[in-house]
């Protein structure tokens, strides 16, 4: 450790594993950093989402399997927003991609290494300095966290008609009549919108953007793209017979074969 890792500001972090001896090897190389400060320990799902709902934390450390829920799981009752640097630390490596799928900043397989675990943080430590600190995530919560619980508690009942995304540095409210497109870009959905020329960017996956928006005027056409289908310009066929939508702006988008049953129902085309 030194100095200027010890004068840093402290990286708020909670622990969640359902195993006693993971938790305690993890408490054991975060003691061996000067600016970890550990707030919690979480053994169950429930636990660690309750805990992330009502505590600032930078940094969560989640294991995957946690009895009969997953570390996912956890993470899907949480507003975009409200979810910290994430590191996923598990036995399984299969899940990998869609733990970066997540925004996850590391992926660690047990048993974790010292070394291993210094570089996660190091990771951590950068997008901390390049991003939001504790403080500035508090007041961001005050004012976004209630909107975004609240389009969250939309599913139960019908389809969000606003979202919560970023542009220009800042938090917007976005109008999803106003949506033209949705497009997958690593770890982020690109939301291209009538009359606004910058993209703004959302938190999360085009799967988990599907089940809230509205079916009758949105489209999934490919593992890539959502249209609004009030600005699709006209829908031809290429050469190979297959569906391409045309947007009002001119780009055009293939529809995946994969997608091409759904899309045929959405419109009720023969």
């Amino acid at each position: 450790m030194n100095e200027s890792q010890a004068s840093q500001t402290p990286i708020r972090t909670l622990i969640v594993d359902d195993e006693t001896p993971a938790r305690q090897w993890l408490r054991t190389l975060c003691a061996k950093m000067a600016d970890v400060r550990i707030i919690g320990e979480c053994a169950t799902a429930a636990e660690a989402s309750r805990t992330l709902r009502t505590t600032t934390i930078d940094l969560l450390l989640l294991d995957i399997q946690l009895g009969p829920h997953t570390g996912f799981q956890v993470l899907d009752g949480v507003a975009w927003s409200a979810v910290p640097n994430l590191v996923f630390v598990t036995a399984h490596d299969k899940y990998a991609v869609r733990a970066f799928d997540r925004r996850a900043v590391d992926y660690l397989l047990k048993p974790v290494r010292e070394d291993r675990f210094r570089e996660s943080l190091e990771r951590v430590r950068r997008q901390l300095r390049g991003g939001m600190t504790s403080e500035i995530q508090s007041a961001v919560r005050e004012t976004i966290m209630p909107l975004e619980q609240s389009l969250l508690s939309l599913r139960s009942h019908g389809y969000t008609e606003r979202l919560v995304g970023e542009r220009d540095g800042a938090y917007r409210i976005i109008e999803c009549q106003k949506m033209v497109s949705l497009e997958s870009e690593g770890n982020y959905v690109r939301v291209a919108e009538e009359g606004v020329a910058t993209p703004a960017i959302l938190r999360g996956t085009l799967q988990g953007l599907s089940a809230i928006l509205d079916p009758e005027q949105f489209v999934r056409v490919s593992r890539f793209a959502i249209l609004n289908l009030a600005f699709v310009d006209r829908i031809e066929r290429d050469a190979d017979s297959h569906l391409v939508f045309v947007l009002r702006d001119g780009r055009s988008f293939a529809v995946g074969r994969a997608y091409a049953a759904d899309v045929h129902r959405t419109l009720r085309m023969g």
